[in-house]
């Protein structure tokens, strides 16, 4: 059967206005800032929006994250918003190793010699010198204040280089900063209850019918002939091989609800529906008298089936990248993105996201760091290390930091939350009703947007607005002393 009731679903809505078009630059960037002795540089990709920029307002930096640099730009609405209105110049860089920015092409940056440069420090170290030229570059006064902001895993850079480059990062804004999940200092089980808890708003019934689905599949599945149906069943391209397979498919479905439970946004967003996260329960639902493996496919093709149009069937191995980070690492097998970001979740991004089949809806299947180390020391020779970057760029320890966090995001439970938000000089954290993946960085929406992620955005602007005007007061008097 045709994918028909996600694509209907999917084309019934419109996606919210873009910011204006950046300028795209490239920049010469030294491959390894750390190493004297090795001379190599490469192209790196950053764009620009100036429009704004009046030769008296702030930098507004966005650090890039783990995917191409222009999703960034287009889902930072909160930035060119505020932007205007204080004449910022907007700039954002590329990470390396993701989008344009392969330091060597999509095959031999992965090389045993080349892949080791891809740690936090050299990224920070890239966006320093982004930094400079722009300013060298765009004639910007040193005593002008920069504002970084970030959402997910950009937000955790906005941390770090709050904390490591305080001189040159004046204040940050980080949304759905995972931060303490990275430290492990939050137990693994948070991220899947709260998708389980969204998934449950429209019906209390549809986790159950997950439960109940996997149960079936567990069932029918201990023979080749029941592994031919159930995959006819799902409509999955290629048929499940073997039970081994089961842990594959698992993974699938559980990475279709952290996407869609990410962006369960108030509006259409990237080809899902407005709160893809209900309908995709609706759609459970009402299939399910049907045929449950059926009803599944439907619920989990809300974030497979994006295009508008029918799939002729899903196709996992295109849909899904096998990673260190049980919550997705991107694309599908073979894709760039997904294993850059899986190799920074063997060596320095680690989360300790796990199933319980108890407090969600999903195969227990406990955080096992040493069933991780294994999977990264075959696949890329690393150990990874929770605990290097949290404690060498500790956020406690930063000031003028926004950390706000939203109770649709099922990364909130490792966030910073109110009631653990260190006590430093303007440290502000925020928990956001109806809110999802760094929602409240996203542009206004006057017609969807909740009204606690409306409120949170005044006050969000009003202390930035704050922080700029006092940066700026600052770093006049030092430069004036300087002279």
């Amino acid at each position: 059967m045709a994918l028909v009731v996600c694509a209907l679903v999917l084309m019934a809505c419109a996606q919210p206005p873009l910011p204006p078009a950046p300028t795209e630059y490239w920049f010469t960037q030294k491959f390894d800032h750390f190493d004297g002795s090795d001379t190599r540089t490469w192209s790196q990709r950053y764009l620009v929006y100036s429009d704004y920029y009046d030769g008296k307002g702030p930098i507004f930096f966005c650090p890039g994250g783990e995917s191409d640099v222009r999703g960034g730009y287009d889902h930072n609405g909160f930035m060119f918003e505020l932007g205007q209105k204080l004449g910022a110049f907007l700039l954002f860089p590329e990470h390396r190793f993701y989008g344009k920015s392969l330091p060597f092409g999509p095959v031999d940056s992965y090389k045993p010699e080349n892949i080791p440069k891809l740690t936090i420090e050299q990224a920070m170290a890239d966006y320093v010198a982004i930094i400079a030229s722009a300013k060298t570059q765009w004639n910007i006064p040193p005593t002008t204040p920069l504002v970084a902001y970030g959402g997910s895993y950009p937000g955790d850079l906005t941390a770090y280089m709050r904390v490591a480059y305080p001189d040159i990062v004046h204040a940050g804004f980080a949304s759905s900063a995972p931060l303490r999940y990275h430290a492990g200092e939050v137990p693994g089980g948070g991220f899947f209850q709260v998708v389980t808890d969204t998934f449950s708003i429209p019906s209390a019934t549809c986790p159950d019918l997950v439960r109940q689905a996997f149960s079936l599949i567990f069932q029918e599945s201990q023979t080749p002939q029941g592994l031919l149906d159930v995959s006819t069943r799902l409509n999955l391209c290629t048929p499940l091989q073997s039970p081994s397979d089961l842990r594959m498919l698992a993974l699938w479905v559980e990475n279709a609800y952290a996407n869609i439970g990410m962006e369960n946004y108030p509006y259409p967003f990237g080809g899902s529906p407005k709160y893809p996260m209900f309908v995709s329960c609706n759609l459970l639902q009402s299939l399910y008298p049907t045929d449950p493996l059926l009803a599944l496919a439907q619920s989990v093709g809300v974030a497979y089936n994006t295009s508008g149009t029918d799939l002729p069937c899903f196709n996992i191995s295109a849909e899904y990248y096998p990673c260190a980070d049980i919550t997705g690492c991107g694309g599908g097998v073979g894709d760039p993105e997904a294993m850059s970001w899986d190799y920074q979740s063997c060596t320095q991004v680690v989360s300790n996201v796990d199933t319980n089949n108890v407090t969600d809806m999903f195969p227990a299947h406990p955080y096992n760091f040493r069933e991780v180390t294994d999977y990264c020391l075959k696949t890329w020779g690393t150990s990874p290390d929770p605990y290097q970057i949290p404690s060498k760029y500790n956020y406690t320890s930063a000031t003028r930091l926004i950390l706000s966090n939203g109770k649709y995001d099922p990364w909130y439970p490792g966030g910073v939350l109110p009631e653990v938000c260190p006590s430093g000089e303007d440290m502000f954290c925020f928990l956001i009703d109806q809110a999802a993946h760094h929602l409240d960085l996203r542009g206004t929406d006057p017609v969807n947007d909740p009204p606690a992620v409306t409120a949170a955005r005044v006050t969000e602007k009003a202390i930035i607005t704050k922080w700029v005007q006092t940066i700026q007061e600052e770093l006049t008097l030092k430069y004036s002393l300087l002279q």
